[in-house]
């Protein structure tokens, strides 16, 4: 029962911040070239200016450590010479990509920025990741070429390590 309440509070939080899924048609610009240590920036970033204020955006290489669960879910990037960055991921691509690299370097794209969300009691500072990637490319692109069955098994795989309370 905990994890349906943690899994619809996640969904709540995600649908009342507009996130969608990312699109996984435009492969063309996604397979694009882009420095191995630059994420490629979420097209939901620049149509969330409403829902965030102030926005800060920040590049982060490190390397996936796997996920920690508490009001709701997070992914946890372990940054040499700093604390661990701990951020809410935006979408299907980048949740199933991250999961994937488990214990892999990536290079993520963040967006830290007030957040009006009432069960938190208002205005939170919430750390979103907006982009993937690793040294082969970004996680649409990575998605758009995953056969339908790898892809079933990696949500089966998710959801047993990171929606289970399996968390890390």
């Amino acid at each position: 029962m905990r994890t349906a309440t943690s899994l619809i509070m996640c969904c709540g939080l995600l649908a009342a911040c507009g996130a969608q899924t990312a699109p996984a048609g435009n492969v063309g610009a996604a397979n694009a070239a882009a420095p191995a240590n630059v994420a490629e920036p979420s097209n939901q970033a620049a149509a969330q200016g409403n829902a965030a204020s102030a926005a800060r955006h920040e590049t982060v290489n490190g390397v996936f450590a796997g996920w920690e669960m508490g009001d709701y879910l997070w992914a946890r990037i372990d940054v040499p010479a700093r604390e661990p960055v701990r951020a809410m991921v935006e979408g299907d691509a980048y949740s199933l990509f991250l999961e994937a690299n488990r214990g892999r370097p990536v290079t993520v794209e963040i967006t830290t920025g007030m957040m009006n969300i009432p069960e938190a009691g208002g205005e939170t500072e919430i750390a979103r990741i907006t982009a993937a990637r690793n040294a082969a490319g970004t996680a649409e692109a990575w998605l758009a070429a995953l056969p339908a069955a790898e892809r079933r098994a990696l949500q089966t795989r998710f959801e047993g390590n990171a929606l289970s309370g399996n968390a890390r």
